[in-house]
């Protein structure tokens, strides 16, 4: 389980910690003695990612290897991104991360577990070629760089980070795990995610209504007036997606009442699929690490479980391994 309250007394580095040293002339006097002359610090080196990028790891173990031994390179070298943003970009236009076979899905420890028996690796979400998991995840080239520091990954994201709640990450081997889930995975694009519930969920999300929402245009507005909800305490969260409050924020606006009868919709679709306020639509998560020095964060992905499997189902077939954060 990931934490970063309540740790024991070792913690990991602060931000401040990875600033660059930087080197500064010192002065020496004559008379000082050359021993005890003050030396200037090393330069860091970066982190030199050419054996790593798009490399998967050979098995969970060492999936699990390659998380752990990034915390000393974040330690030494400080957060440094793997991809830039264009690398990211070109990545979610012309690649398929779903394809990859070790994926990474990162969720509150509290969801491990639903009313005392096994959790899934999503919420349970019932579509017309099945009923099981909806989640959606990246895959590990994407996530090796945050190690296992549930801040970095949060914002690597997209999502806030909670320092009161426990955080799990979950490797994943897909070719162990697929044959028993049945998954079906989309780029988390607009109009493959439209795509996804147009077929799924075409009572609920049908074409028209998702030409009219999935686009850039209609994401800025919803996520316009989902802040201002939380802002305003209509919505009692930046998670909430209990449309009646929502309404009760949207009679105070001055909008039609189409309008509102689409960003309810919209919101109803944010619970059920999981496009949520910040949703991008281009395929990439938003970096809200201030440091990294990229726009985006994560190629990612979106996954239907069509079988109902829970965790401990994967973990018996070893699909599935849980990684704990180093403090």
């Amino acid at each position: 389980m990931l934490r970063d309250r309540h740790a024991p007394a070792k913690q990991t580095p602060s931000f401040e910690d990875f600033e660059s040293l930087g080197e500064v002339e010192v002065a020496r006097p004559a008379d000082i003695a050359p021993d005890t002359r003050k030396k200037k610090p090393k330069p860091r080196e970066k982190t030199d990612f050419s054996q790593r990028k798009g490399i998967p790891p050979t098995s969970l173990k060492d999936a699990v290897s390659r998380l752990n031994s990034m915390a000393d390179e974040i330690a030494r070298n400080g957060y440094q991104p793997k991809y830039t943003d264009a690398e990211l970009k070109a990545l979610a236009e012309t690649g398929d991360i779903s394809k990859e076979r070790y994926q990474v899905r990162f969720m509150e420890s509290r969801y491990l577990t639903n009313n005392g028996a096994p959790g899934m690796l999503g919420a349970p979400m019932r579509g017309v070629s099945g009923n099981g998991a909806k989640y959606w995840s990246t895959s590990f080239d994407q996530l090796e760089d945050a190690d296992t520091n549930a801040r970095l990954i949060s914002e690597k994201l997209g999502l806030d980070y909670d320092p009161d709640a426990e955080y799990t990450l979950i490797v994943f081997d897909t070719e162990k795990a697929a044959p028993l889930t049945g998954v079906k995975s989309v780029p988390a694009t607009f109009d493959k995610v439209s795509e996804f519930a147009n077929r799924e969920l075409p009572k609920e999300f049908p074409k028209q209504f998702t030409d009219t929402v999935m686009t850039p245009e209609f994401q800025d507005q919803y996520g316009w007036h989902y802040q201002e909800a939380v802002d305003k305490k209509f919505l009692k969260s930046k998670w909430s997606t209990k449309v009646n409050d929502f309404e009760v924020y949207l009679d105070t606006t001055d909008l039609s009442e189409a309008e509102k009868d689409l960003l309810k919709r919209r919101m109803e679709m944010q619970d059920t699929v999981g496009n949520n306020q910040y949703y991008e639509g281009n395929g990439l998560t938003r970096d809200k690490n201030s440091r990294s020095g990229n726009h985006y964060g994560a190629v990612e992905t979106l996954n239907f479980e069509r079988q109902p499997v829970n965790l401990q189902q994967l973990e018996e077939a070893g699909a599935i391994t849980y990684v704990s954060k180093r403090f």
